[in-house]
């Protein structure tokens, strides 16, 4: 338990670090696609910028990515779609308050895309 703890000390150290290179000045974020793991980037990258301000539905956002993803690993074609769904409608739901409205926006539209990427 130490270890994970140190572990994830470091990670965040290192995200801090990390945010101004990831930081911008509007709502964009750097990826490349659209793919589960570009909208995981564009997650972390909204809860670095300061566009969602709880730390709780940004773990709840990357949750249900990593679910997504776990899901595409296994071959699974419709679990990942949903879990995506349930992202838009998380930030939907947080639009405004935890999220800020434009990045919201932009949150919804890039899994969206990976959404019709994935053939949905």
């Amino acid at each position: 338990m130490t270890r994970l703890l140190l572990i994830l000390s470091v990670v965040a150290v290192s995200l801090l670090l990390a945010a101004p290179a990831f930081a911008s000045d509007d709502h964009t974020c750097d990826h490349n696609g659209a793919t589960i793991e570009s909208l995981r980037h564009c997650v972390m990258h909204a809860h670095e910028a300061g566009h969602i301000t709880s730390q709780g539905v940004a773990d709840s956002l990357l949750a249900k990515v990593d679910a997504a993803q776990a899901a595409q690993d296994r071959g699974d074609i419709r679990g990942p779609i949903n879990q995506l769904r349930a992202i838009i409608n998380e930030v939907n739901a947080q639009a405004g308050k935890s999220i800020e409205g434009e990045h919201a926006s932009h949150l919804v539209e890039h899994a969206q895309n990976v959404i019709a990427a994935l053939g949905g």
